[in-house]
C-alpha cells in the first residue's frame, strides 16, 4: 500500500510547452481528412510502439499477454453472436484498437472504422473496436434535414427510434418502444427523401431490428447493427463492449494497481489536469476533466460505479482502513465493499468478484484509454476529441507510470451530403461581404453609383462636385467641424437618391443571410452517416484513405 503522504511537487520538476499539444482541428471542406500521422506510417508507428512498450513497469509487462489474450477471446466471442468471424491470421501479438460511444454519430466518426480496418491490413496486425458503452446515452433522436425544391430553403425534423431521451449509460439504455424503433428507418427515408433517395439506414436498420431481438439495449443494436454493415462492406475487424472488458480480470489487475496507489495517482491526475489547463488557458475546473476530489480520508477514483437497479453512474470513492492493509471502495451510498489484504498480489481477484449485475466498476475515459494503449493494444486510433484529451492523458501516464507512452493516430473527415455544392457556404459568405461594402459605399460613397441614383441629374451633379471640391481642400485639424457637417449632409443626399438599390441590396442582404443558414444546415458535418447513401460514402472513405 502506498505511503498516503504524497508530494505534488510533480509539476515544477516538468518541462511541459504549449507546443507539445497538437492543435487537432476538424477538416472544414467536403472529402478533407485529418490522419495524423498517415497512415504510411501506421506499420512502423505500431513497431515503434511495441519496442516503446517493453519499457512498462513490470507490473503492467505482466498483464500485457493475458489481457491481450483475453481480449481477443472476448472479441470474437462476442463478434461472432451477430456476424461470422474470419480467424485466419487472428492474433494477440499485434493489436491496433480505436472506439466510440454505440450513436448513430456523423460520417467522420465513422471514417476511423474504415481507417482501422485499413491500418490493421497495411500492419498485420487484429482490429478490435472498442464500444464505449459506460458513456450517459443522449438523444433517442437525430435531426433530418429536409430540401424544400421549390424554395430551396432547408429545414430538419427530429426522427427517434425509442421515447426516452438516455441519462444512464448506453449498456443500461433499453429500448422501450420498439414499435418506433421497428419504423425507425421508414421514418427516416421519408424524412430525407427530398436530398437523399437510398439513404443507408434501409441497410443498417434490417441489421438493426436483428440485434434489437437479441439484446434490447440500444447501444448494443446500435453497434451490432453498424458492425454487421461494416461486414457486408468487407471490413475484418472485431468489437467488444467496454463493459465486457471491465469485467475481465486483467482489468481487475490494472484498476487495483490504481486503487492501492490512489493517493499517488490523485496528485499526478490533479497536477496534470491543472498543467494542462494552466497551458491553454482554460479557467473552468471542469475541463478537460474535473480533478479528482478528496473528502476527509476519502479519494475520488478515476472509475463509475452502477447496476442494473439505479442505473445512474456515480463515482467511485476508496478509502484505506486496517492499517492500510485493506480498502474500502464504493459510491458511499448503497454500494460500499471492503477489499481485506488489499496490499496482497491477489487482491485483484476480489475486485473482479465484486463484480456483479448490481456492482458494476467501468473505468472513466482517460483510464479507458491508458489501459487500452498501455495494456491492450500497440497502436490506438482517436477521433479528434480523444485526441486532445488523451494529450492529458499521456502527461497523467508518464508521472505515474515513469515511462514514455505509446503513439497514438488520430483520424477524422468531412463528408457533406450529397448536393451540397448547390449551397457552396464560401461564395455565399463572400457575396454577403460584397452587399455589405455596398450597402456601406452608399453612406460614405454614394457618387459611385450615380447612374442609378433616383435624383435629378443636375442635382446630382451639384452634390457630387461640391463633395470634390471639399476633399481637395480638408482644412487643418481643429478647424473642420463645418468642412465635416458639409461633407456629412452631400452623403446623406447621396444615400436618400439611391433608395431602390439600398432596397435591392438590403433585400439581397436577407436573402443571403437565410441561404447563410440553408447552407450551415445542409452541409453540417455533424449529420448522422445513416441517412447518406452508402456507394456515395464509400466511395468518399476510399478517396480519403488513398
Amino acid at each position: 500500500m502506498a505511503d498516503l503522504k504524497v508530494t505534488t511537487s510533480l509539476r515544477r520538476n516538468d518541462d511541459v510547452s504549449k507546443s507539445r499539444f497538437k492543435p487537432y482541428r476538424a477538416p472544414r471542406q467536403h472529402g478533407e481528412s485529418l490522419i495524423e500521422p498517415s497512415l504510411a506510417n501506421a506499420e512502423s508507428m505500431l513497431r515503434d510502439n511495441q519496442q516503446a512498450l517493453g519499457s512498462l513497469p513490470s507490473s503492467l509487462q505482466q498483464l500485457r499477454r493475458p489481457a491481450r489474450e483475453a481480449l481477443l477471446r472476448d472479441s470474437l466471442k462476442y463478434t461472432r453472436a451477430y456476424r461470422d468471424v474470419d480467424t485466419t491470421d487472428l492474433s494477440s501479438d499485434s493489436i491496433v484498437m480505436a472506439g466510440h460511444q454505440p450513436t448513430l454519430f456523423h460520417p467522420g466518426v465513422w471514417f476511423k472504422n474504415f481507417a482501422l480496418d485499413r491500418v490493421a491490413k497495411l500492419s498485420a496486425a487484429t482490429a478490435v473496436n472498442l464500444v464505449v458503452d459506460s458513456d450517459v446515452a443522449h438523444s433517442s433522436a437525430i435531426r433530418v434535414p429536409q430540401l424544400n425544391r421549390s424554395t430551396g430553403q432547408v429545414q430538419s425534423t427530429s426522427v427517434a427510434f425509442d421515447q426516452h431521451s438516455g441519462g444512464v449509460p448506453y449498456e443500461q439504455s433499453l429500448i422501450e418502444h420498439r414499435e418506433l424503433f421497428d419504423s425507425f428507418d421508414a421514418r427516416v427515408r421519408d424524412s430525407v427523401q427530398s436530398i437523399v433517395a437510398d439513404p443507408l439506414v434501409d441497410q443498417l436498420w434490417h441489421h438493426a431490428r436483428e440485434a434489437i431481438r437479441r439484446c434490447g439495449f440500444a447501444g448494443c443494436a446500435l453497434a451490432q447493427a453498424r458492425h454487421a454493415l461494416e461486414h457486408d462492406l468487407g471490413l475484418s475487424t472485431l468489437e467488444v463492449p467496454q463493459s465486457v472488458v471491465c469485467r475481465t480480470e486483467s482489468f481487475a489487475n490494472f484498476a487495483m494497481q490504481v486503487l492501492c496507489d490512489l493517493p499517488r495517482f490523485h496528485a499526478c491526475y490533479n497536477d496534470s489536469a491543472d498543467l494542462y489547463r494552466q497551458i491553454h488557458g482554460i479557467r473552468s475546473n471542469a475541463h478537460p476533466v474535473p480533478n479528482l476530489a478528496r473528502d476527509g480520508d476519502w479519494f475520488e477514483a478515476p472509475f463509475w460505479l452502477y447496476g442494473n437497479r439505479s442505473a445512474k453512474r456515480q463515482a467511485v470513492w476508496v478509502r484505506y482502513c486496517d492499517g492500510g492493509s485493506a480498502i474500502e471502495i464504493g459510491d458511499r451510498q448503497n454500494r460500499t465493499r471492503k477489499i481485506a489484504n488489499a496490499n496482497s498480489e491477489s487482491a485483484y481477484e476480489a475486485l473482479h468478484a465484486l463484480q456483479s449485475p448490481e456492482f458494476k466498476l467501468r473505468s472513466r475515459a482517460l483510464v479507458t484509454t491508458m489501459y487500452a494503449r498501455l495494456v491492450l493494444s500497440d497502436l490506438f486510433l482517436h477521433g479528434i476529441g480523444g485526441g486532445k484529451y488523451d494529450q492529458l492523458g499521456d502527461l497523467i501516464s508518464q508521472r505515474y507510470w515513469d515511462c514514455p507512452t505509446p503513439q497514438m493516430m488520430v483520424l477524422s473527415a468531412t463528408v457533406m451530403l450529397p448536393g451540397h455544392e448547390s449551397f457552396a457556404p464560401q461564395l455565399i459568405q463572400q457575396r454577403q461581404i460584397e452587399v455589405d461594402r455596398q450597402l456601406r459605399d452608399l453612406d460614405f460613397h454614394g457618387e459611385s453609383f450615380r447612374d442609378q441614383a433616383d435624383s435629378p441629374e443636375p442635382e446630382l451633379e451639384q452634390w457630387i462636385t461640391r463633395k470634390r471640391q471639399l476633399l481637395d481642400d480638408i482644412p487643418p485639424h481643429g478647424q473642420r467641424l463645418q468642412w465635416h457637417r458639409e461633407i456629412t449632409a452631400i452623403n446623406r443626399q447621396l444615400g436618400e437618391s439611391l433608395h431602390e438599390l439600398r432596397q435591392q441590396l438590403t433585400q439581397e442582404r436577407s436573402r443571403l443571410s437565410r441561404r447563410e443558414k440553408d447552407a450551415a444546415l445542409f452541409c453540417s458535418r455533424e449529420h448522422s452517416f445513416c441517412f447518406y447513401p452508402l456507394p456515395y460514402l464509400q466511395a468518399t472513405y476510399e478517396g480519403m484513405l488513398r
